[in-house]
């Protein structure tokens, strides 16, 4: 796939209201702009000059990603992950000159977004990012979350590690697998959305947006290059921090914290994927495997179906 067949000039994209604002990337509604095959409101990320000029071909190449999986298969990936949809370009997107500005994303849906208590007189409305899921129960309170039960916990690292398995089955790197990057939502059921899904890259190509280990989810090497492995590493920790909430988790520490949590094939998972050798850290369709089990878990009502 060219570049320019999935380019769309910013001028095209018509008004942009703003969302947000983040170290890297500015976001923007676009009541405008739409896309018959998605039908679904649209955001237009638009890259800071930190980012640097990023490769249009690149951005080409995870959008065909999608393109490639089959009709049926893509509608379930776009209910979970926030994937790049189209690349906003400065001009004419014939022109081998086009500077790449952001890209078109879909909406994320209101499901995976909180409102928080009155700040400054005022409630916020703010995504629900995977961090609050660390909490215990009374720091949840105080931010006005709901604390979820260890059936919701669980399902939620199930979906987890379908959604990385799934991704790695494909050849694909996540890369940035984070308390921010991992959104969440408790109704109608548990489940997960990848965000910053414009930084992944394909097995043996190199990230088109830089790739950086996010602090607390440093491999054990700190300048272990982003791949697989490092995913693994961090999905271990990932459910062993949802799965014991309330507690400082480090790499040292996650055996222990699920000890009285998850059985013993369970606490050598988190052993193995924790490990500072890459090639023993389970593959995610085995944590996949192992949570759809129900394995050492004890709630009355763990759903287990697809």
């Amino acid at each position: 796939m060219k570049w320019q067949s999935v380019a769309v000039e910013r001028q095209r994209l018509g008004r942009v209201d703003l969302l947000s604002r983040g170290g890297q990337a500015v976001v923007y509604r676009l009541p405008e702009f739409g896309l018959p095959e998605v039908g679904v409101p649209l955001v237009y990320k638009e890259y800071r000059s930190i980012v640097g000029r990023v490769p249009a071909q690149g951005l080409a190449n995870i959008i065909a990603l999608r393109l490639a999986l089959p009709a049926d298969q893509r509608l379930w990936f776009d209910t979970h992950l926030a994937w790049p949809l189209r690349i906003v370009v400065d001009s004419d997107a014939a022109s081998a000159r086009a500077k790449v500005l952001g890209v078109v994303m879909r909406l994320i849906p209101d499901a995976f977004f909180q409102v928080f208590p009155a700040t400054a007189g005022r409630s916020e409305r703010r995504p629900s990012e995977a961090r609050s899921l660390f909490a215990g129960p009374e720091q949840m309170r105080a931010l006005g979350l709901p604390f979820p039960d260890r059936a919701q916990r669980w399902w939620l690292c199930l979906r987890l590690a379908y959604l990385v398995a799934f991704l790695h089955n494909q050849g694909i790197v996540f890369g940035d697998i984070s308390a921010r990057n991992v959104l969440y939502r408790l109704r109608p059921t548990p489940d997960v959305l990848l965000v910053d899904c414009d930084a992944v890259r394909k097995v043996g190509n190199a990230a088109v947006v830089d790739q950086g280990h996010t602090p607390d989810f440093f491999p054990p090497v700190i300048h272990e290059p982003q791949s697989i492995s490092s995913d693994l590493f961090k999905l271990g920790l990932f459910i062993v921090r949802i799965l014991a909430p309330g507690r400082t988790v480090t790499p040292e520490s996650a055996t222990r914290a699920v000890e009285d949590v998850l059985d013993r094939t369970g606490v050598d998972l988190v052993r193995a994927s924790l490990s500072a050798d890459p090639r023993a850290r389970p593959a995610a369709l085995v944590w996949y495997r192992y949570l759809r089990s129900g394995a050492g878990s004890h709630p009355r009502t763990l759903p287990l179906g697809e």
